[in-house]
């Protein structure tokens, strides 16, 4: 059963980015399926299954400030798809940020494309990504902007 969880919260998030890839400027898209509505069932999901092993076992006796303590409780393929389902959320909020944010500062499709991507396959490298064409986008503005100051 577990299984069939995962493999339905996958699915779920997968539909969502790749609408999010595909339309990043729909704000249908970025503002309210990617930013509100999946990540809000996935979250309602991942909340769940946690409250119901909370429930069943009550609190972890394991030292989670340890590599081992996290092994032992991630051992629970219950809790191992909740937490994968914290990361489907976290990534999926941080991507239709990304997404909107892309489109407000005129970012080219290649590399939203790949800040995207990258953020669904890898978080953080795709947060990064985004950050890094940000910084480049900014530095090229301004030097546009001092060119055509300095005129000719």
């Amino acid at each position: 059963m577990s299984q069939t969880f995962f493999q339905v919260t996958n699915t779920v998030a997968l539909l969502a980015w790749i609408a999010l890839v595909l339309f990043p400027g729909r704000r249908i898209v970025s503002g309210v399926l990617c930013g509100i509505v999946v990540p809000g069932l996935l979250a309602a999901c991942y909340f769940a299954v946690i409250a119901w092993k909370l429930a069943e076992n009550g609190l972890p006796k394991e030292d989670l400030t340890t590599i081992a303590g996290l092994r032992s409780v991630f051992g629970d393929d219950w809790v191992l798809a909740a937490a994968w389902t914290h990361y489907l959320v976290f990534d999926m909020v941080v991507g239709a940020w990304i997404a909107r944010d892309a489109i407000r500062l005129g970012i080219p499709w290649p590399l939203r494309s790949l800040s995207l991507v990258l953020t669904f396959l890898a978080g953080p490298v795709g947060f990064l990504v985004h950050l890094a064409s940000r910084l480049l986008l900014r530095r090229a503005v301004e030097a546009d902007t001092a060119a055509t100051e300095d005129g000719p």
